[in-house]
């Protein structure tokens, strides 16, 4: 068994606080001393890998992988679970091996960034075997940027006049939009950077974003002041109309 010394210096790669790094320590050894046998890796990934951790915003993103996952073995690891994800928003999410390995080519956009930016704390690293299948990669993105041209009309009408909520919409939809797009990038066999600033860069680039509509984002997402109704209103146009830009940029893939 790895020894949980290896895990301290995994966890030390993460870009987050210390206090973060100190919960993620115990957290990961109650998961080990808690398994049974069957724990075969627990990895970052996301924010906490790339550096746009953000203690208001963000989750530490957890996979954790057993060679067999009962009820018992969630009814050992829910408590801490419970009490990190309401304390420092710690997400992990278990799945036995067969599950990982069957759903791979299903929902290959989440796999691509788990894979891209990933710090193995304790045992395999499982994700290094994933490979991208084009077309499924296509259908994904294709099926989420339609998925999203339609919920975000909803939940415009449900939030307007409410500009803490149309600001919580506005920044969860656009970094939804970016993980999309660097997946398109991919697609393309485009440089695709993994941080969030790299590859808004790039996709200005590549995929004709405005550059000021993603620079008022990002702005968005780091202020502390709440913009009036009305210029959320405006994002909310900008935010739609990049949306329908990168979902005709899906369109024209030819594979």
């Amino acid at each position: 068994m790895q020894p949980k010394e290896d895990v301290v210096a995994n966890i030390s790669l993460l870009k987050v606080s210390p206090a973060i790094q100190k919960g993620l320590r115990e957290f990961v050894s109650q998961v080990i001393d808690s398994q049974t046998g069957n724990l075969i890796s627990i990895i970052a990934f996301g924010s906490a890998v790339t550096g746009d951790y953000d203690t208001a915003e963000s989750d530490v993103n957890l996979l954790i992988v057993y060679s067999d996952l009962t009820i018992a073995d969630l009814e050992r690891v829910a408590e801490p679970s419970r009490h990190w994800l309401n304390k420092q928003k710690f997400a992990p999410r278990f799945l036995t091996r067969r599950n990982l390995d069957q759903s791979m080519r299903y929902f290959q956009v989440d796999y691509l960034a788990m894979r891209d930016a990933r710090v193995v704390l304790w045992g395999e690293d499982v994700l290094a075997s994933f490979e991208v299948h084009p077309a499924a990669l296509r259908w994904q993105i294709a099926y989420e940027i339609k998925a999203m041209r339609m919920r975000i009309k909803q939940q415009f009408w449900r939030t307007a006049g409410d500009p803490r909520r149309m600001r919580a919409v506005l920044v969860e939809r656009f970094t939804s939009l970016v993980h999309l797009m660097r997946a398109l990038l991919v697609l393309n066999n485009l440089p695709a950077p993994i941080t969030r600033r790299g590859i808004i860069d790039a996709a200005v680039e590549h995929l004709d974003l405005n550059r000021a509509f993603a620079d008022q984002m990002l702005n968005l997402r780091q202020s502390q002041e709440l913009p009036r109704s009305s210029a959320l209103v405006g994002l909310f146009n900008r935010l739609m109309e990049a949306i329908r830009a990168i979902d005709s940029r899906v369109e024209d893939v030819k594979l």
